[in-house]
């Protein structure tokens, strides 16, 4: 996954993100996790107390994942980064579930906060190459002929060829069948092109509708929603319009982005935000209005 992911921020736990099962790929064998507790209260003794512990679903395909911190401690002041290692055993395929839990305490308040990150993982198994005792190699060296062996060898022999024909017979077969099922998808598709060819020219004629895509803003109740600009698309040309007449066509309601300006953060995905903003007003630049802006990466 190419992107940053926070779990809290500002004191405000993300649950939206903590809902997410990533999965992990098989060569990834450590995760790293970016933590610190600020401190509020001057004067006091502030710390964060947290308690780390790991579950999996297989101790048979992994083993108990491992962090090179204690699992139990204070949470550093400053920007710090720890490791947890996720190994698996090599002793059967299987897809891990793993469930890292980290409960924070703060000791003013002794209010316990739980964030559970789940993760999943495919672990396969490791193939051991044989190894070949010193007896086999000193038997495999010399070549003794047996004369009683020689006719099951030949029938042995014969078997194969045998089976080579007949799987040589059923893929041809098999071509000349997709030969003939291709032929009649053509014949198909050639009738239904001429039946659309002959059907669409009722559909050719230009279309009087238009539809409503977008509105600049929600109207107020002392302002009528005729007052604000739309955009009207015709729906014959929703196939040709090129960027330019795109760009023409959202020109009267698109908004400078110098009349945005960009709070807090409500709600944060892995690929986008929703932030609380204000918007200036362009007759009136001392008016400002609450909005609500969402971000795509």
């Amino acid at each position: 996954l190419d992107a940053e992911l926070s779990y809290v921020r500002n004191d405000v736990v993300n649950h939206y993100a903590l809902s997410f099962n990533l999965l992990i790929p098989s060569e990834t064998n450590n995760l790293h996790f970016s933590w610190h507790a600020k401190s509020k209260a001057s004067g006091h003794n502030f710390c964060v107390e947290y308690k780390l512990g790991f579950q999996v679903d297989n101790p048979m395909a992994m083993a108990v994942p491992q962090a090179n911190i204690s699992l139990q401690g204070e949470v550093p002041r400053t920007l710090s980064v720890f490791r947890v290692e996720l190994s698996c055993t090599g002793r059967l395929d299987s897809e891990i579930t793993i469930l890292m839990q980290l409960n924070l305490t703060i000791n003013l308040s002794k209010n316990i906060t739980v964030l559970n990150f789940k993760r999943r993982k495919m672990c396969y198994r490791k193939h051991e190459p044989e190894v070949k005792s010193p007896a086999s190699d000193k038997n495999s060296s010399k070549t003794i002929f047996d004369p009683v062996n020689a006719a099951p060898t030949t029938s042995t022999r014969v078997f194969y060829i045998s089976v080579g024909v007949c799987c040589a017979v059923i893929f041809l077969v098999a071509i000349i069948l997709a030969v003939l099922h291709l032929h009649s998808m053509k014949r198909v598709e050639l009738d239904d092109s001429i039946s659309d060819s002959s059907s669409s020219q009722g559909l050719s004629q230009p279309s009087t509708q238009t539809t409503q895509y977008l509105r600049a803003d929600t109207p107020n109740n002392a302002t009528p929603v005729t007052s604000y600009p739309t955009l009207r698309i015709e729906k014959n040309d929703l196939k040709s319009v090129t960027l330019m007449e795109a760009k023409a066509k959202v020109k009267d309601i698109a908004i400078s982005r110098e009349r945005i300006t960009l709070k807090d953060v409500l709600q944060e995905g892995t690929f986008g935000r929703i932030f609380h903003g204000i918007l200036i007003e362009e007759k009136d630049p001392s008016k400002e209005k609450q909005v609500f802006v969402k971000t795509v990466k």
